[in-house]
């Protein structure tokens, strides 16, 4: 601080001023104490973290800022709590900096361990025990509001599972009264007292980011305590920026070696898709997810930028598409003939063309084609764990048959009239079939065109008229939530991680459902005319038969297979026959833009090795680790290439199977094509990693192994930081507040003596 800035001290005070000088010493002060405390609070038996070697590419050294960019509100300035409702506006920074325990694969199900290594049950899936990765830190490297430099280095251990669990049950709610149980510094039990559920621990509890219990630890209301700085164990940290824009930096200590292969990143919170794609196509960022805007095709706002290098995609393109997306009936104003009836239904599926749907919704994607129309569950996961008697009857359900459809009205009594504003549907005593009411988010242009073309398809094709109207999101809530909905078909999505998960929200309201431990259990009928609770808890609801509910029931306390598939097929085929509701297509999902002129190392079309290409999704994070500087002069074949070591080196150490994630062969890849020799020194410095072989219960992808041919070597360097180093604080949020208190009421009275003597 200059020095002009104490001028104060020198003229006389009023007590006024003494007051408000006294009052800034004493935060001043109070932050210095906070700064000595932490420091202080070391922790020896703990082991240090080992710095990470960064690749370093000169080459690279004139590329823009590797930068995402997506809708969403400000991002957080001085508050990054992970519960609190600034990070729910802009939650696309947490896959950047923080980490769970294991990342699930959104369209397969696949659990991919992160701060876990291995998973086992006991006692009949009533305790999950999870064994934690040793040598891993939370880290961050900042100033605090006092101007101090400190740098934090707090070891991971079972305590901060434990605190991460305890707030995310207060905020959350504790459904299955799940405890937290350390059994020691690298293991927890996840303990079901009752009803258990796999799917939950393994879709809810295992994805959660996990915080440091020294933030986080005795908050009487997690959710709006203010935290400061944000502390986790990803691949970088917050290093700066605005309620504008996030910059990070590569975290020095970052578990996995080598990784992440970029110094720097950025975010940058997208007020509109316009925004986004304006951003996008000028080159200002390389990755976005945002959809489009009205009728655009957005391969016209990118990707006609620069077609080389600029690549969207709305689903991938060989049609397993994203998300199912459903019709959903109103039961509960419509259960009277023929709505009741399965045949009716059937008709309506009928009369569906499934591809003019898909392609008038996807708005013409690059990669869009071919259509996706869907069925009860999106390929991947149809294929893994239905037969194909199965698959193929729910294929049939969903074809484009008018004719049929036609027939079936007919032959239960209805008629079709040819009139001037086209064909009319009559009951069979001649009346006129009302006017269908099907409404959908207006923040969506794509769910409202499905309405549309779904209208335009039944009136064509039947003679039903259909009203399409678009309601904000709180409206559909409040529709949910009172049970009073002015509307027979809502069209909306079903997302979930598993044949079981995407089954609850469509057709199994949860809340309504008590489960006795002997296993019988008691369906609240009332409950699902009346009352719902969120949009994604069966809209339509439609009370399923007493074997569906059971085999949802068994479903959620088995991890095995071989029961699993046996459930599946059940539930499969009861939705076939029952057709509760109309599935429509495959969302565009994913859905995302990125550039690959700069960087590679994206899930593309052409190597497609994660669905979690979504920003904000917790599954991105294994992305942005295999994202790297692009070398001059390499081909589409071999960024191919490199994408495929760099995924499968990945999973190897992940999965123990390997000691580093960026052995000297995926390096071979990001170096220069086609220039001549030179002579250039390589200087590397090696982490030892102690990795213990587990035995996981997922499948990792076969290694592809590859050679390439390169003439210059990299270097790898090592900068390390060297200031205030944090370990594993003890301190508690009142012996601050009681230091602040002293120290403030020390500052008055030095000031008021002061004044006096004056």
């Amino acid at each position: 601080m200059q020095s002009t800035g104490f001028k104060w001290l020198k003229s006389k005070m009023s007590v006024k001023t003494a007051l408000i000088a006294a009052a800034v010493l004493a935060l001043a002060l109070s932050l210095s104490l906070l700064h000595v405390a932490i420091s202080q609070q070391q922790s020896s038996s703990q082991q240090q973290p080992s710095l990470n070697p960064q690749p370093v590419f000169p080459w690279a050294s004139s590329y823009p800022v590797f930068t995402a960019i997506t809708g969403s509100g400000l991002a957080p300035t001085s508050n990054w709590n992970v519960w609190g409702p600034q990070t729910a506006q802009c939650n696309a920074w947490l896959p950047f900096v923080m980490e769970p325990l294991a990342i699930p694969d959104f369209m397969t199900g696949q659990l991919y361990p992160i701060l876990a290594v291995n998973w086992t049950w006991e006692n009949h899936y009533h305790d999950l025990i999870v064994y934690l990765r040793r040598g891993v830190y939370f880290y961050w490297n900042g100033t605090l509001p006092n101007g101090t430099h400190v740098v934090i280095e707090w070891p991971f251990t079972a305590k901060d599972v434990y605190w991460t669990f305890v707030d995310y049950f207060k905020i959350y709610g504790n459904p299955y009264n799940v405890s937290v149980i350390i059994l020691n510094n690298y293991t927890v039990d996840f303990h079901f007292p009752g009803l258990t559920n796999v799917q939950y621990a393994y879709y809810t509890l295992l994805p959660t980011y996990i915080v440091p219990w020294e933030q986080y630890a005795n908050l009487t209301n997690p959710a709006s305590a203010v935290i400061y700085p944000p502390v986790g164990t990803g691949p970088f940290y917050v290093c700066g920026g605005s309620a504008t824009i996030i910059y990070f930096c590569r975290n020095p200590i970052y578990w996995i070696p080598g990784r992440p292969l970029i110094p720097k990143a950025a975010y940058i919170p997208g007020t509109t898709d316009a925004f986004v794609f304006e951003m996008l196509a000028e080159g200002k960022a390389q990755w976005g997810s945002a959809g489009s805007t009205g009728s655009t095709p957005f391969s016209k706002l990118f990707t006609y930028a620069n077609p080389q290098y600029y690549h969207g995609m709305a689903s991938i393109g060989n049609g397993s598409g994203g998300q199912p997306a459903v019709l959903w009936i109103n039961y509960a104003q419509l259960n009277y003939w023929p709505w009741n009836e399965s045949w009716f239904r059937l008709a309506l599926s009928l009369a569906i063309n499934r591809t003019a749907v898909s392609i008038y919704t996807q708005f013409g994607s690059p990669y869009g084609g071919p259509p996706t129309p869907g069925d009860f569950l999106p390929s991947p996961m149809e294929q893994e764990w239905l037969n194909s008697t199965v698959i193929q009857l729910a294929h049939e359900v969903i074809q484009y048959n008018p004719q049929e459809a036609r027939q079936i009205l007919i032959e239960h009594g209805f008629k079709i009239i040819n009139t001037t504003s086209g064909p009319e549907l009559l009951f069979p005593n001649g009346t006129a079939f009302p006017t269908i009411t099907a409404i959908d988010y207006a923040g969506f242009p794509d769910t409202f065109g499905v309405n549309v073309v779904v209208g335009e398809e039944w009136k064509q094709n039947l003679g039903i008229n259909v009203k399409v109207i678009s309601e904000s999101l709180s409206t559909l809530f409040t529709y949910e939530e009172t049970g009073e909905q002015p509307f027979e078909l809502m069209y909306w999505l079903a997302p979930g991680y598993s044949p079981y998960l995407i089954w609850t929200a469509e057709f199994v309201p949860v809340q309504a459902i008590t489960v006795y431990p002997n296993g019988s259990y008691y369906l609240n009928v009332t409950y699902i005319k009346t009352v719902g609770t969120y949009m994604y808890d069966d809209p339509g609801r439609w009370i399923p038969p007493p074997q569906f509910i059971e085999d949802w029931i068994k479903a959620g306390e088995t991890a095995n297979v071989t029961e699993l598939k046996k459930y599946y097929n059940d539930m499969a085929m009861i939705l076939i026959k029952e057709l509760p509701g109309i599935p429509v297509t495959f969302c565009a999902w994913p859905r995302y833009e990125y550039e690959d002129q700069y960087y590679i190392g994206f899930s593309t079309p052409e190597y497609f090795y994660t669905w979690d290409v979504e920003i904000w999704s917790v599954g991105s994070e294994l992305m942005i680790l295999n994202i790297a500087p692009r070398p001059p002069g390499m081909t589409e074949q071999q960024e191919i290439e490199y994408t495929k070591e760099a995924w499968n080196d990945l999973l190897a150490f992940l999965y123990g199977k390997a000691n580093t994630a960026t052995p000297p062969s995926l390096l071979d890849y990001l170096k220069p094509y086609q220039i001549p020799v030179s002579t250039t020194t390589l200087t590397t410095t090696t982490t030892s990693t102690t990795t213990s072989t587990v035995t996981s219960t997922t499948t990792a992808v076969s290694t592809v192994t590859t050679t390439a041919v390169s003439t210059v070597t990299s270097t790898v360097t090592t900068t390390a930081v060297s200031t205030v180093t944090v370990t594993k604080p003890v301190i508690s949020t009142a012996l601050i507040a009681g230091i602040v208190a002293v120290v403030v009421v020390i500052a008055i009275v030095a000031a008021i003596i002061a004044l006096r003597r004056r």
